[in-house]
């Protein structure tokens, strides 16, 4: 079963809307920030970008554009589609941009993230061979809002599933943290038998 698949499984049994993202969000973008801008207003604050290294931050300024809780996603370029739950003071650059609930349909955040990246990559549009995900595409992508009609049930079921997911993906990240430590072990050992039979000293030849 897909990811999407999982999630839907999530809500069976609930009586879920679907309505088009921007119905119950506000979408902004970010702005146009050059390396040298980076380092002219060094700071605290992170800003990110199109990247998915280092959760997608290219630097900190002095400065924020957004403060609070948020979806962002990546707008242009190979990561097009990419999304992550951002928290806090920080900048986004003009390759990203953010999403807000407007208070239309009970909406958790983090459930929207999750679901986002079940499904946004599925609405990149990649003509002209530069992937995009403009914010008129992702105004349109379906999402699901259980129990609309009462907010504390909706927010609750929500709620849950982001709570299983969480776990789910602390798992993983300790599955892969494990995995890495033996892949790693498992690295030097070979390097070391394979250094030893290397510099093993070779037989002294018999004398003439």
């Amino acid at each position: 079963m897909g990811d999407a698949g999982f999630m839907e499984k999530l809500l069976d049994g609930a009586d879920v809307a679907w309505v088009p993202l921007g119905e119950v969000a506000i979408l902004r973008r970010g702005r146009v920030m050059s390396k040298g801008y980076l380092v002219e207003n060094a700071g605290d604050y992170p800003v990110y970008s199109s990247q998915t290294a280092n959760n997608g931050m290219i630097g900190k300024i002095e400065t924020f554009d957004f403060d609070g809780e948020f979806v962002s996603w990546t707008t242009d370029g190979a990561n097009a589609g990419t999304v992550f739950h951002r928290t806090g003071k920080f900048s986004i650059t003009n390759v990203c941009g953010v999403i807000k609930s407007n208070g239309a349909k009970p909406l958790s955040l983090k459930f929207l993230f999750y679901w986002l990246s079940t499904t946004a990559k599925k609405h990149v549009y990649s003509g002209m061979g530069n992937p995009k995900l403009m914010s008129n595409q992702v105004a349109k992508i379906p999402i699901p809002i259980p129990c609309p009609e009462e907010p504390e049930r909706s927010l609750a079921i929500q709620g849950e599933i982001v709570r299983i997911l969480d776990s789910f993906t602390e798992l993983t990240a300790e599955l892969t943290a494990e995995l890495t430590a033996e892949l790693t072990a498992r690295k030097k050992q070979y390097e070391y038998y394979r250094d030893l039979l290397l510099n093993f000293p070779k037989a002294e030849e018999p004398a003439a």
